[in-house]
């Protein structure tokens, strides 16, 4: 069994009509690859040992089905009206919320390697293991055309779907066509390169994260502030972790710093939040940004522009 597998990644954009696209709810969580050998191991999308931190799966290495499996899949916790809740997912320590392991994909069973086949066959041996228990299930995949499936999700007031090509492989670590997600809402993640001093009520933590994304290489590009979604604890949290990396020298590049207040407090582009917003402006600004919650399990320089 491998010790370590790079997650097979989903490109944002629509599923083109030639493929008899597979559709799955795009789960709001963090993705892992459960490794069951002896014991269950989990992985976190940056190879990251995250097994400590989700104790409540440990029982999946105890399940008969899971034995000698590699599992991938997505870690959500539930709102009580059962719809993954991503800031939830952000606080579950403090309000004592177990994770669910939602299973999507089968890539090692018994010895063999699976990551050659294609999805559908990986899909419905998953589907045969009979994997169920109180932290780990695999969810049903949606029936239905593109647009049904975009509104029986936006109705449950899910993310959106991603379609999968039945014949396609597991390309650990790419971002290919074979697998598309469509989102009922526009979000995605931001680097913070620095924030606005809080005033009023907010004059001990913050008022806003300046963010941005990698373009062009190295250089990070300004894409707004998000001064909304935070809550007291967010933003001492979020104040305390800056202040630890706080730069002198200015991370976005030259170019956008007439946007940028001139009271910004800078900081190493280390810490990725996730953001929803409604739209980009025609100068490549956020639009009613509103601040989800941290990532992370979210790479730094692997966070660019996602297409619209």
């Amino acid at each position: 069994m491998p010790t370590e597998i790079e997650p097979m990644k989903a490109r944002l954009s629509d599923p083109d009509q030639a493929t008899a696209w597979e559709f799955e709810v795009k789960w709001d969580g963090y993705r892992a690859i459960a490794f069951c050998g002896d014991e269950v191991r989990l992985q976190g999308r940056r190879l990251n040992d995250i097994t400590a931190e989700y104790p409540e799966i440990e029982g999946l290495g105890d399940d008969p089905a899971a034995r000698g499996k590699i599992l991938d899949g997505e870690l959500v916790v539930f709102d009580p009206d059962g719809r993954p809740d991503f800031q939830l997912m952000q606080s579950r320590r403090e309000s004592g919320l177990g994770a669910v392991f939602l299973i999507f994909d089968l890539l090692w069973s018994d010895g063999v390697d699976l990551r050659a086949r294609p999805y559908l066959e990986r899909r419905e041996m998953l589907e045969g293991l009979g994997l169920a228990g109180e932290s780990w299930s695999v969810p049903d995949r949606l029936d239905g055309p593109l647009d049904d499936v975009l509104a029986a999700t936006t109705q449950l007031g899910l993310e959106g779907v991603v379609a999968k090509d039945p014949e396609s492989p597991y390309v650990s670590g790419r971002r290919t066509g074979y697998w598309r997600k469509v989102k009922n809402v526009r979000r995605q993640e931001f680097v913070v390169g620095g924030w606005l001093p809080g005033k009023g009520n907010r004059a001990r933590t913050l008022g806003a994260l300046l963010v941005g994304y990698r373009e062009d290489g190295d250089e990070l590009a300004y894409a707004g502030r998000v001064g909304t979604g935070m809550d007291d604890a967010t933003l001492t949290a979020l104040r305390k972790d800056l202040e630890e990396r706080r730069l002198d020298t200015i991370p976005f590049r030259r170019s956008d710093l007439a946007e940028i207040p001139a009271s910004a407090r800078w900081c190493r582009p280390e810490t990725v939040v996730e953001v929803g917003f409604t739209q980009w402006t025609r100068d490549g600004r956020l639009r009613n940004p509103v601040f989800l919650g941290l990532r992370p399990d979210k790479a730094p320089d692997e966070v660019v522009r996602e297409p619209a």
